[in-house]
Formats: C-alpha cells, structure tokens, sequence
C-alpha cells in the first residue's frame, strides 16, 4: 500500500471516529431533552393541580363570606330597629317623667296651703280657747289632710325618682345598642323593621304556675325581688311573701310596679292591714324570704 493509500485509510478511520462521537452525542442528547420534557410535564400537572385546588378553596371561602355579610346586613337591620325603638320609649319616659314631675308640684302646693291653714287653725285656737272644742276638730283634720298630702308627695317623688332611673338604664341601653350597630354598620349597612311591645296600659297577665323567687332587699315599704320578666312576671304581678325560718309565717303580697329582665321592684302590703310604718322589724320583708303564689296555703321549701 502506498503513503497515500495508507494516509487515506487513517484519514477514513478518524472520520469514523468521529461519527461514532456525534452519533453517540445526539443519542445522549435527545434521551436528556426527553428526560427532561417529562420532568416538566410533571411539575406542570403539579401546579395545575395545586392551582385547581386553591381556586375551589377560594371559591367556598367566598361563598362562606358571602354568608356571613349577609348574617351581619340581617342582625344590623334588627339592631336599627331596636334602636328607633328605644329611641321612642325613651320620648315616653320623658313624657312620663315631665307628668310626674307636674304631679309632684301640685302636690308640693297643696301641701303648703294645708300647711298653711293648720298655722292659722293653731293662731285662731290660740287666739279663741272658748272655739278650742271645734277648733280641735277641724285642726286633727287638716293633721290628717296633710300627712295624706305628705304621704302623695312622697308617693311621687319615689316615683319621679324610678322614673329618673328608668331613664338612665334605657339611655345605657341605647347607647350600648348604638355602639353594637357602629360596630356592624362596619362590616355591612342596613336597616330592618322588629317588634319592642308596650304594656304599660295592659292589665298584668296570669303568672305562670309554680313561679317562685325570693326577696333581694326591701327599704320604706318596698321590696325587691330576684325574678323578673323571665319569670312572668309584668307590671301589676301581685305575689304573696313567705318566710320559712321559725316555723313558717305568711307577712303579706307585694304588687310589683317596675320589672326588669331578671328582677322586680314592688309595693309591699301586710297581712295585718296596717302601714308598714307600724308594724314590728318581724313583720316587714327581708333578704331572703320567699315570693310566689301560695294560693292560701304555705310555700314547700326548696
């Protein structure tokens, strides 16, 4: 073989080579992309999935909020109600105490001119002993005439006084109320339409059957008790009052005259028929002692 045939074979044999080489290269390159394409492929179904995932999430969270507005735009509305009705019943206790208020000057100036025509009875006594006999009639009336008068203008001032606070826990209420209703006006607005009756003219309604409940406190003839509203109980109730410790003793019934949610305030009356400023520490309420309906008969002790 000559140099040129021998030049020629190593030249051809170096080309091989160097096929095998890019052969072998794109075969290691095409199974490397192909390696790839299915790892990406697989990253890409991942975040699809993850994707589809947060979006349904998304979706019932939405929906759950969505709810929850409209539960907030719904008690707002009965918020706003309650509201404008605490609004109206405060203008009546207003109206209400104005009245009470009158009642009290009337009854203050009665007093002073019965006041004053005892003053000149006692004068006309001191001045005519021989009238003393008709005098002293006509002057123990008019004693009677104003402590009655007294007794009224106590009567009314203890009523102006529960008015008052009547008044100072319905504007305590309206302006818990207001700042709730600031508080949902927050999340949603709006406005709604409730019911807040009014029994004030009402005759009391029935009590409920074995309703019981016992004195909290009792001052100058009036007695308070620790059931209210939820018990029954309504302006006019009238309970008879009990006390279990020696023995058992019925003192009389209380005619309740402002009620509360879960207490009463009423008038005590004795079973003796007397003015409670008559009668022994024994015989007047206390703390502790059981209201209900007896119906003539003792109270079981629970």
């Amino acid at each position: 073989m000559t140099w040129v045939g021998k030049i020629l074979a190593v030249l051809v044999l170096v080309l091989a080579l160097a096929w095998m080489w890019f052969t072998a290269s794109v075969y290691v390159a095409r199974t490397n992309w192909k390696n790839d394409r299915d790892a990406w492929k697989k990253l890409y179904e991942e975040a699809k999935t993850a994707r589809t995932t947060e979006l349904d999430s998304y979706k019932a969270e939405k929906a759950a909020l969505e709810a929850e507005l409209l539960a907030a735009q719904t008690a707002n509305k009965g918020l706003a109600a309650q509201v404008a009705k605490l609004n109206k019943a405060t203008d009546d206790a207003n109206k209400a105490l104005a009245t009470l208020n009158k009642t009290y000057q009337d009854a203050d100036i009665k007093a002073t001119e019965l006041q004053a025509n005892l003053t000149a009875a006692a004068a006309e006594v001191a001045t005519a002993r021989k009238r003393v006999a008709e005098l002293e009639g006509e002057r123990v009336n008019l004693v009677v005439k104003a402590e009655t008068a007294e007794r009224g203008r106590q009567a009314a001032e203890n009523l102006t006084k529960q008015a008052q606070t009547n008044q100072q826990l319905a504007e305590q209420r309206l302006e818990r109320l207001a700042t709730e209703l600031a508080e949902v006006k927050a999340v949603g607005g709006g406005t709604g339409a409730g019911g807040v009756t009014n029994g004030f003219t009402k005759p009391p309604p029935a009590l409920p059957e074995g309703v019981r409940g016992t004195v909290t406190k009792y001052e100058a003839g009036y007695v308070q008790l620790s059931i209210g509203i939820d018990a029954g109980l309504s302006v006019g109730s009238t309970l008879d009052i009990y006390r279990h410790d020696d023995g058992g003793k019925y003192l009389g019934t209380v005619t309740v005259t402002n009620v509360y949610p879960k207490e009463a305030v009423g008038v005590f009356k004795s079973s003796e028929n007397r003015p409670v400023g008559r009668l022994r520490p024994d015989q007047l309420p206390k703390a502790g002692d059981t209201v209900g309906k007896i119906g003539g008969g003792p109270i079981s002790r629970k």
